[in-house]
């Protein structure tokens, strides 16, 4: 549909009178919905339906693109599943997602794209697609169904440079390579993989097992190690690399490096970076644990770090890596570190949290806010103009935000199914208030009004950049 067929169509709903914030700036406007799209932005628009936005900022629906939703791990299942947990994003504001399809042994990439859709077919309360994960080259076989994936609308993949998803070094470059010949984007979990077990061998012999031993066995130097290396082969095979939760100043730089070398790297930061920081692992063990997630939380100077990249645009965007534990999953390990599942949930007041404590606080701009929450993952991943934008034409994917609503956070009101809220008790000013994904209200002043079910896959086009 053209944007002058939309704009012709009989408008079902306004959105009248808020801030809205579009790609070319901010404007006093209404938005007009037809159907699933958005079909007007302007002055004195009518509908039958009106939504009062005055004293509301309207933005696009944000688009996380790192989700861990029904993740199996070590043979134990993540505590969200597509419902629960597209249910707590629709909740925070979040309208689409981009999920992980492992591969598992002795399958291809095309199957665990099969499981994925099964998985999430019926499930979600919005929109949703996903990154095939590669832990397995097969001998090549796995690289040639690299245009498979893409006629599908799969346009990513996902490599891991440590934990048990570690990839060769060869099969990364050759990975690489025929990405970069299939126009896809490649996101890679970035920590040195060999560091790493080293340094845990290290302090488990002595006797250093507990939670506040965590940053010494996974430092920033890993990550900064597995950023330049990774870099340097994007550089190689001319693909061009997404670093997934960046959370050092130490990793930011070797971003920097690469960028100055010729190499195509964008990196993402995440919500547990930006208002945690280590000293959360000196609390009693059992508080300690739930805090732990890969690569862990970092120092105050990291934090400012990323608020910094944030800001300058040198950070392309802001995503959950939303993986949910249980306090009974979290604590089976007895509290010993290299043993503690990673992840903490984040998608019901990820994109609260970075209005409240980035634009309230004067630490980004709205428009930068909505940049990385939207504008840049839909470009990076294949989703633009269809999402990611106001605009005629758009998906109907809308947030309005309350900058004086002032919100306490809670454990009792998180529609997550784990039982640990990181935030809980926190309390912010500037908040989502209503969800509009395709044009229907998802979720207003509190309840998630949707069904399972009503979100769909998305097919991506290749990356484009920002």
């Amino acid at each position: 549909m053209s944007p002058a067929d939309a704009a012709a169509m009989p408008l079902g709903t306004v959105i009248r009178g808020g801030t809205v914030v579009t790609t070319d700036g901010v404007v006093h406007a209404d938005v007009g919905i037809s159907g699933e799209k958005i079909a007007a932005i302007g002055g004195g628009l009518r509908a039958g339906h009106v939504v009062d936005a005055r004293g509301l900022v309207v933005v696009p629906g944000a688009i996380d693109v790192h989700t861990h939703f029904d993740t199996r791990i070590g043979g134990a299942a993540t505590a969200d599943d597509y419902e629960s947990g597209s249910r707590a994003a629709a909740a925070g504001g979040i309208t689409t997602f981009v999920n992980f399809a492992f591969q598992e042994r002795g399958q291809g990439l095309l199957q665990a794209l099969d499981r994925e859709e099964r998985r999430a077919r019926g499930r979600s309360h919005v929109d949703y697609s996903f990154h095939a994960v590669v832990t397995d080259t097969a001998g090549g076989q796995v690289l040639r169904e690299l245009p498979g994936l893409a006629a599908r609308g799969v346009t990513s993949l996902k490599l891991f440079t440590a934990l048990d998803f570690e990839l060769g070094r060869r099969d990364m470059l050759a990975v690489l390579d025929a990405a970069a010949a299939a126009g896809m984007l490649v996101a890679v979990h970035a920590e040195d993989g060999p560091m790493i077990g080293y340094l845990t061998a290290r302090l488990i012999a002595q006797g250093r097992t507990g939670v506040r031993w965590l940053p010494e066995a996974r430092p920033a130097e890993a990550e900064a190690l597995a950023v330049r290396q990774v870099c340097a082969y994007a550089a190689v095979t001319g693909c061009p690399v997404y670093i997934v939760h960046l959370s050092s100043r130490a990793a930011l730089d070797a971003v920097r490096q690469a960028r100055a070398e010729g190499a195509t790297v964008y990196a993402e930061t995440r919500p547990a970076y930006l208002y945690l920081t280590s000293a959360c692992y000196d609390r009693p063990a059992a508080d300690a644990s739930q805090y732990v997630c890969w690569p862990p939380l970092r120092s105050a100077d990291d934090q400012q770090a990323l608020w910094d990249g944030l800001a300058s645009g040198e950070i392309q965007t802001y995503a959950t890596d939303h993986t949910t534990w249980t306090r009974r999953q979290k604590l089976a390990s007895g509290g010993m570190f290299d043993k503690i599942p990673g992840g903490i949930s984040s998608v019901q007041t990820s994109f609260g949290m970075l209005y409240a404590e980035g634009v309230a606080m004067n630490r980004i701009t709205l428009q930068r806010f909505t940049e990385v929450c939207a504008a840049n993952p839909a470009r990076l991943f294949g989703l633009w103009p269809q999402k990611g934008t106001i605009a005629v034409g758009s998906d109907a994917d809308l947030v309005l935000i309350d900058p004086g609503a002032r919100v306490r956070i809670q454990q009792a009101r998180a529609e997550s199914r784990s039982d640990f809220e990181p935030y809980d008790g926190w309390e912010r000013t500037g908040w989502p208030v209503l969800t509009l994904a395709r044009g229907e209200v998802i979720y207003e002043q509190g309840t998630v009004t949707s069904k399972p079910g009503r979100g769909r896959f998305v097919h991506r086009s290749r990356f484009r950049k920002p």
